[in-house]
């Protein structure tokens, strides 16, 4: 539990923060650099971030290119109250928690395309940066507005619209890994272009990433990512987007992680996983008349994964004839209408009425064969068994928000969702914020409650792999309360702001064995709980540099483990993979055609699990062990440079940039997941041009 001594401490320390920050202004100048992002996820309609009464990140465009970011997840892992874990090199599976929530707890949007997998999940190895104009992340629950998935918060990434003359860029990286020399490259290209009436934009890049290891750690990627906008008058835009991703990733580690396989079972040499992940939107808007809008969207969503673990006795020992696969294919059809009934507005007192209903359908179609090894393969200890899954749900929900707004000091929003679904019925989620801005002190107080609810995997209702669904689960719940306070100093140039928030999980679904049928199914039957505090700051001089970050306290803890006896998941225990203290910092400078970026990651001490297998000395069955350990803390130092020339008055190049980025420059040694290696250093250089 969260003592009243040690909020306090952190309190102190964000106070002590922040008034460093103060101190330093003394000297700033006097030019206004106050930045307000405007977002569209929160609420559905475009809002100044200074009026909303939720935690908001924006990551831009410009901050995109300055990181020289190539992967969505070095992005996140920035984000003040997210954990994220990958397991090993990159293209390793990874996990992102939010607020100490579980890891399927965020729903990920692309172009307001729902990408999760049913039940939640979203791997972040694999999506590139590519064409992407904005990342808006809201945390804390949102199922009021976006239902199932959004218990913990949204991750909304946005493709670039075509706009100016039309424009060309061609870029292409290379370098290598300290640990063995493996090579690294990255190629991209982009065309866009529009005007008002229309715009196009369309990317493609690649990657090639031989890996941190000696033997089968590869990862290559594609993405093609389009967007095209039509405005045929000033009330009517279409718009239409689509991002495909192409990877493949080949990893070596049998059971717990390649330094512990290594020993034993041993590292396997050709078994991999690739995914075939696709997104497509249409989406009109339609203005009836000034104060009405009608929104019609339709998405789709597919994502197609196979994995293949051809028998190889030989290089480790729990590789059997005839090996292991499963191919999956899960796909979700939404379709999406809201109005919005807009009065009073530019007047003291405004109304956003928001009347919604959003149908979609999941499918899965599965079918794996496993390969179970219990010992020596030669001795009769391995059997195989296949699982076949065809199941489809379905979902209608219907929302209602009301947005006020009452003398541009007060911003209230207030709103429940309905969602009745093929399998877990009906289920209700209100939220309700209140923003209150005051501009002459540059001042904003805010709050919101509200809850979030989960649907169960496709495994949890209809089975598989050996196990039973439950077909009477209920979905995962949340109630969350937030308060914070942002405020801003030297018309803008400082930024600082302090959030403390509270979750309570409830309904969480445990994986159980029933000895009276020798079977394994899922109950709802775990509860937990999580609280914390979040400190943001941020500080422009006027002079080229700029430089911030946050600081995230975390308390997590098991308040019901269903009496099964989980080592991981234990009463009044921690949940596994959340950092109490957690942070990262960045500077950015910019002097002419050169710009410097430096940025810090610290990942506090955290406990995690490891899985062993050993041989029996006595002959036989294998020996597994399962151990729940901290995991050390650790520091990552990131650094980029470019220097671009944009006046090319005699050359046909609208610009050319050449650049150089290092990763964990330091060479830090640790571990995200215990038991799988992190990367060393890795620098790559590159140019990048414009016609």
């Amino acid at each position: 539990m969260c003592t009243k001594t040690k909020l306090e401490d952190v309190l102190f320390c964000a106070l002590v923060f922040g008034s460093s920050f103060i101190a330093v202004s003394a000297a700033a100048s006097q030019e206004a650099y106050r930045i307000e992002p405007v977002l569209v996820t929160a609420t559905r309609t475009e809002e100044p971030a200074r009026e909303l009464g939720v935690s908001t990140t924006v990551i831009t465009a410009d901050e995109i290119d300055r990181r020289q970011a190539t992967d969505v997840l070095d992005l996140l892992r920035d984000v003040a109250g997210f954990s994220v874990s990958q397991g090993g090199s990159r293209g390793g599976s990874t996990a992102l928690y939010a607020r100490g929530g579980e890891d399927n707890y965020t729903m990920v949007l692309i172009d307001g395309v729902h990408v999760n997998e049913a039940g939640g999940s979203y791997d972040f190895s694999s999506i590139t940066t590519d064409n992407i104009e904005r990342i808006e992340i809201i945390r804390g629950p949102q199922s009021a507005l976006y239902g199932s998935d959004a218990i913990g918060g949204v991750i909304h990434i946005i493709t670039k619209k075509g706009m100016g003359k039309p424009t060309v860029s061609i870029s292409t990286a290379h370098g290598a890994h300290s640990e063995n020399g493996n090579y690294m490259g990255e190629q991209g290209f982009c065309v866009s272009g529009g005007n008002e009436s229309m715009g196009v934009s369309l990317a493609y890049g690649r990657v090639d990433d031989q890996g941190i290891l000696a033997l089968n750690s590869g990862f290559s990627n594609n993405t093609v990512s389009a967007r095209a906008d039509l405005r045929p008058n000033a009330g009517l835009l279409l718009s239409f987007t689509g991002r495909l991703n192409l990877a493949e990733f080949n990893f070596p580690t049998e059971n717990g992680g390649d330094r512990v396989d290594e020993v034993f079972p041993g590292l396997d040499p050709d078994q991999d996983t690739k995914t075939n992940d696709a997104s497509v939107s249409g989406q009109v808007r339609f203005d009836l008349y000034p104060w009405w809008e009608h929104v019609l969207h339709v998405g789709f969503h597919r994502l197609d994964r196979g994995f293949d673990d051809p028998p190889n006795p030989m290089a480790t020992a729990l590789d059997a004839l005839p090996g292991s696969r499963t191919d999956s294919l899960e796909t979700r059809v939404t379709v999406d209408y809201h109005t919005h009934v807009c009065i009073n507005r530019g007047s003291e007192v405004e109304s956003t009425l928001t009347l919604g209903y959003e149908f979609d359908r999941e499918d899965l179609k599965l079918d794996s064969l496993a390969t179970i090894v219990f010992g020596d393969p030669g001795l009769g200890h391995s059997f195989s068994s296949t699982t076949t899954v065809d199941q489809a749900r379905h979902n209608h929900a219907y929302y209602l928000q009301e947005q006020i707004s009452l003398f541009s000091l007060f911003h209230i929003v207030g709103g429940f969702r309905v969602e009745d679904n093929s399998e877990f019925g009906t289920d209700v989620n209100p939220r309700g914020s209140i923003a209150c801005d005051l501009r002459e002190t540059g001042t904003k107080v805010y709050g919101n409650i509200g809850t979030g609810i989960k649907e169960p995997t496709f495994l949890e209702n209809f089975g598989g792999f050996g196990t039973v669904g439950n077909p009477d689960l209920s979905p995962e719940k949340s109630f969350s309360w937030e308060a914070g306070v942002d405020q801003h100093f030297r018309e803008g140039r400082i930024l600082l702001g302090l959030t403390y928030f509270e979750n309570r999980f409830d309904n969480m679904i445990a994986f159980i064995f029933l000895p009276a049928t020798a079977t394994s199914t899922f109950e709802n039957i775990q509860r937990a709980e999580s609280r914390g505090v979040e400190v943001t700051a941020r500080f422009a001089s006027g002079f080229g540099l700029t430089f911030g970050g946050n600081y995230t306290f975390l308390e997590t803890e098991v308040t019901e483990d269903g009496g099964i006896g989980n080592l991981f998941f234990a009463k009044g225990m921690e949940l596994l993979r959340r950092p109490k203290h957690s942070g990262s910092f960045f500077l950015d400078w910019q002097r002419k055609a050169l710009t410097v970026h430096l940025a810090g990651t610290y990942v506090g001490r955290r406990d995690d699990t490891l899985f062993t297998v050993t041989e029996d000395p006595e002959g036989g069955l294998f020996i597994f062990d399962t151990q729940r350990l901290e995991n050390d803390d650790y520091f990552v130092l990131d650094l980029a440079v470019s220097y671009a020339l944009t006046d090319l008055d005699r050359s046909p190049l609208k610009s050319l940039k050449i650049f150089a980025k290092g990763h964990n420059i330091l060479d830090e040694d640790y571990e995200e997941i215990l038991g799988f290696s992190s990367p060393g250093i890795r620098a790559m250089g590159g140019v990048e041009i414009a016609f």
